[in-house]
C-alpha cells in the first residue's frame, strides 16, 4: 500500500503494477515489462509531490522492488533468447562446450533462470515488509536490548565511518527470551531506527515440498537483501529451521542450514554490504552450534521488570477512559509479576470489557461517551481470569543459557 495522500495517483499505480503481476504469473514476460517500467516512470513522477520524507522513502523502496522485478524477467527472456540462438545454429561441439561454460559462469556471476525470477518473486511478495514502522519509544522497557541494539546497528548504520576494522559492526544478532516479550519488535524498530529494508521470514516461508527448493529460496532472499540493502533479514522462531543437526536429519533440511550457513559466513556477499540477519526463538538451547557461533550478538530478551510493566499498562491505556489512580498502577504492577508483554496485553484487553459487560442489555443503545471508565475491579476480574503464560521452568533455562552465551550492556 502507497503512502501517497494528496491526489491518490495510487490506485491507478496500483492497477498498472498489479497487472504486471499479472502477466509475469501468466508467462506475457514482455508485457509485464512494459507494465512495471510504466508504472516505476509514473511513481518517479510522483515523488516530488509526497508529503513527507518518510512517504518518499517508502515509495523509492517500491521502486527499487518494482526494477528489481523488471530486471529479473529481462535477464530471463535475454537467456531463453541466447538458448533459442542456440538451438537454431550449427555450431561444433567445441562451441557448444564453451557456450555451456559460459552459462555456468553467468549462473556463479548471478545468471537467472526462470525458477530463480520465481523464487525472486517469492521473496517480494511474501517476506518483505516495507514499512516496519515500530520506533524505539512504541516499546515499553528492555533498554539493555535497546542499549546493545543501538551501539551493534544502529551507531555504524549513522557513522559507518567510524566502524571499521575490529568496530565492524556485527552481521548477525540472536534475540532469545520468553514468547510475548518484544523480540520481533524489537527487530523491527531496528530496521526503522537503521531506515533498511526489513525482510520478515518464517520457517514455513523457505521450506517447500519440492526437493531443492528451501536453499535456493535462501539464495534469493539474501540477494534481495543485497540488492535493496542496508536491509535487516529476520527470522522468527529461528530454532524451528536451524535448530541441531541429526544423523536422522533429512537432505533438504540440511541443504537449506547448509545454505544459511554459506550466507551468514559472507562467502557470497562483499565485506562492504550491509545486510544485517536477526534471528528471534524461545528455545535457544535448541539452535545449531554453527548458528550460535555465527550469531555473534545473542541478546537476552526478559519479562518485563515492574517498571516497564507499569510503562506497558501505561501505553495500553492511553486511549481508553479509565479512573485509575497511582497506588492502582503499583498494585497491579505487582501482582502481575512472571507476567510477560503480552500476557499483560491481554489483561488489558479483558479489563477493557468490563464496563461492557456490565452494561449487558443496554449496550445496544447505549451511547460511547456514558460507558464508565476502566477501574481496579475489572483489572481484578481480568487477572483471574488471564494467567501468565511462562513457566518458572523456561525462564530457569532461559536465564542458564543466557549466561553462558548471552551478552550484557556496557
Amino acid at each position: 500500500m502507497f503512502l501517497w495522500r494528496a491526489r491518490r495517483p495510487d490506485d491507478a499505480i496500483q492497477k498498472i503494477i498489479e497487472e504486471a503481476v499479472a502477466a509475469h504469473k501468466a508467462g506475457k514476460y514482455a508485457e509485464a515489462v512494459e507494465l512495471y517500467a510504466s508504472g516505476i516512470e509514473k511513481m518517479m513522477a510522483q515523488l516530488a509531490e509526497l508529503p513527507n520524507e518518510e512517504a518518499k522513502t517508502q515509495s523509492r523502496l517500491k521502486i527499487n522492488e518494482y526494477m528489481l522485478r523488471a530486471e529479473y524477467i529481462k535477464d530471463w527472456m535475454a537467456d531463453q533468447a541466447r538458448k533459442q540462438q542456440t538451438q537454431n545454429t550449427s555450431v561444433s561441439s567445441t562451441q557448444e562446450s564453451n557456450a555451456r561454460a559460459t552459462s555456468g559462469r553467468q549462473e556463479q556471476r548471478g545468471g537467472y533462470s526462470k525458477q530463480h525470477a520465481e523464487h525472486a518473486h517469492t521473496i517480494l511478495d511474501e517476506v518483505l515488509d516495507h514499512s516496519p514502522g515500530v520506533h524505539w519509544t512504541d516499546i515499553a522497557g528492555l533498554d539493555v536490548a535497546k542499549q546493545i541494539l543501538q551501539e551493534a546497528v544502529i551507531l555504524p548504520t549513522l557513522r559507518p565511518d567510524l566502524f571499521t576494522g575490529l568496530r565492524a559492526p556485527p552481521r548477525g544478532v540472536l534475540l532469545f527470551g520468553p514468547p510475548g516479550t518484544g523480540k520481533t519488535l524489537l527487530a523491527k524498530a531496528v530496521a526503522t531506527e537503521a531506515k533498511a529494508t526489513f525482510f520478515n521470514i518464517s520457517a514455513s516461508s523457505l521450506t517447500s515440498k519440492w526437493v531443492g527448493e528451501g536453499e535456493k529460496l535462501v539464495r534469493a532472499l539474501f540477494e534481495m537483501a543485497r540488492e535493496l540493502q542496508p536491509s535487516v533479514v529476520f527470522m522468527d522462531e529461528i530454532d524451528a529451521l536451524l535448530s541441531t543437526r541429526s544423523a536422522s536429519e533429512n537432505d533438504a533440511s540440511r541443504r537449506i542450514k547448509n545454505q544459511f550457513f554459506i550466507e551468514l559466513d559472507g562467502a557470497a556477499s562483499s565485506q562492504e554490504d550491509r545486510v544485517l540477519v536477526m534471528g528471534a526463538t524461545n528455545l535457544p538451547q535448541e539452535l545449531d552450534e554453527a548458528i550460535v557461533r555465527r550469531l555473534e550478538k545473542r541478546i537476552y530478551v526478559p519479562l518485563p521488570d515492574p517498571s516497564s510493566r507499569e510503562g506497558l499498562i501505561r501505553h495500553l491505556l492511553r486511549s481508553q477512559k479509565f479512573s485509575l489512580s497511582s497506588r492502582d498502577f503499583k498494585l497491579i504492577v505487582k501482582v502481575t509479576e512472571g507476567y510477560s508483554g503480552s500476557d499483560l496485553k491481554a489483561v488489558c484487553k479483558d479489563a477493557a470489557l468490563g464496563p461492557i459487560r456490565e452494561l449487558g442489555a443496554k449496550v445496544a443503545n447505549v451511547k460511547a461517551e456514558d460507558v464508565r471508565g476502566i477501574n481496579a475491579s475489572d483489572f481484578q476480574v481480568a487477572l483471574t481470569r488471564v494467567r501468565p503464560s511462562v513457566s518458572s521452568t523456561t525462564i530457569q533455562d532461559l536465564v542458564a543459557w543466557n549466561e553462558q552465551y548471552g551478552v550484557s550492556a556496557a
